[in-house]
């Protein structure tokens, strides 16, 4: 039986900040996102990710490409009877017809993976669970995904931002660089929106006076935010803008 370090609800932990402790630690396992309607793994090796899979039928590879239009319907139902009358996977499957060559497959199998991940990033509930140990050792095609780069893309994919405000806090909160920040910043895939939100994390402004600060989109100012956080570029401080509300010509009172 699997040793468990960690198991709870994907509302209280968010997948991005249990992705990154996993990076962080680099312990071997499969991290398990499941709801009443079916469950996705993500395999982890060394802090990256090698592999992922789906209960889902529209996440399976034939499924996949067919979607995208890289395969066509005559190609997937060609593929099918192979895999019925020889067993084999339904990538191999396609490079025997010709429909794909091996360098395609594996990059096919590193798009259908990043897909799967990426779409956990919109759940918004559900249970998750890391099981250490070494999973998928018979894995043919196995990748090494920086994790790092996952959670940055992942993070860009969620449809709602209201839900990272939620989970960075209150708007008075006031975050800082971390002490490493510095050693950190050329190791980490960053883009041009988060290094100028980096710019504006310096102690003193708030999370609201960082949003109104910046000059693009507060919905991209708020992925970029929190994607400086989970990676520990920044962290909260510990004190937080008192808010002093008073009425139009006459002096606030701290509340």
């Amino acid at each position: 039986m699997p040793d468990y370090i960690f198991k709870g609800s994907l509302v209280d932990n968010p997948l991005p900040e249990v992705l990154q402790k996993i990076n962080y630690y680099k312990v071997p396992g499969v991290l398990t996102v499941a709801s009443h309607l079916g469950s996705k793994e993500i395999f982890m090796s060394g802090g990256n990710v090698i592999f992922a899979s789906s209960t889902f039928d529209n996440d399976r590879l034939g499924e996949f490409l067919l979607q995208a239009g890289r395969i066509s319907p005559a190609q997937y139902d060609r593929s099918v009877q192979i895999i019925k009358t020889t067993g084999k996977r339904q990538g191999a499957a396609l490079v025997e017809i010709g429909v794909l060559t091996p360098p395609e497959l594996l990059q096919a199998v590193k798009d259908q993976v990043t897909a799967i991940v990426w779409s956990l990033f919109n759940w918004p509930e559900g249970t998750v669970t890391f099981a250490v140990g070494k999973f998928k050792d018979d894995e043919i095609i196995k990748l090494n995904l920086d994790t790092r780069q996952v959670i940055l893309q992942g993070i860009q994919a969620i449809e709602d931002p209201k839900r990272i405000v939620r989970w960075l806090g209150r708007k008075e909160e006031v975050f800082e660089p971390s002490d490493n920040a510095l050693a950190l910043l050329p190791s980490l895939p960053l883009g041009q929106t988060d290094r100028l939100v980096l710019r504006l994390v310096d102690g003193v402004r708030s999370f609201l006076g960082i949003l109104q600060t910046a000059t693009f989109d507060s919905g991209d100012t708020v992925k970029s935010l929190y994607s400086l956080y989970t990676l520990g570029l920044i962290r909260k401080k510990n004190t937080v803008i008192k808010i002093v509300a008073g009425s139009a010509g006459s002096g606030g009172n701290d509340r």
